[in-house]
């Protein structure tokens, strides 16, 4: 009897914390995975095999719904990303999401890219160089969220 009362009472007492827990925020979608922002110009014919896109982003195969690198590699490390047009048309202000950033000393090594990444860059220095292209850039708005 003596232990089944004090069970009792250690699940009354840790009962509260339960709601503690389970209220955790999530992580928004648009801060998760790693991310690289980039100026990068556009490459492409515009047709379906090679459509208009970033430098970096690898044209999606026929009949593919997936990423697939350029290359002989089975997959690019990219999950997601997300671009917008420069003022001029020839740019592409860019956001990529990959799982880790093994990608981003190449990336960082291309010349004639300008780079940064998220949480090591500030926003008032992602947002400076990319007004820069984009008169009216607004970083709250731009992102791609990657489940």
């Amino acid at each position: 009897m003596l232990g089944a009362t004090r069970a009792a009472a250690v699940l009354v007492c840790l009962y509260p914390l339960v709601g503690v827990v389970q209220g955790q925020p999530r992580v928004d979608a648009r801060n998760s995975y790693e991310r690289i922002l980039m100026v990068l110009p556009l490459v492409g014919t515009g047709t379906l095999d090679d459509p208009i896109r970033p430098s970096l982003i690898p044209a999606a195969r026929s009949g593919s719904r997936t990423l697939q690198a350029v290359s002989n590699a089975p997959a690019t490390p990219i999950l997601g990303y997300t671009f917008v047009l420069s003022d001029d048309g020839k740019f592409a202000l860019t956001e990529i999401v990959m799982r880790d950033r093994s990608a981003f000393p190449a990336i960082l090594a291309t010349p004639g890219v300008t780079a940064f990444i998220k949480g090591l860059n500030t926003r008032e220095q992602i947002e400076t160089e990319f007004k820069k292209y984009k008169a009216n850039f607004d970083s709250t708005k731009f992102g791609v969220s990657v489940q």
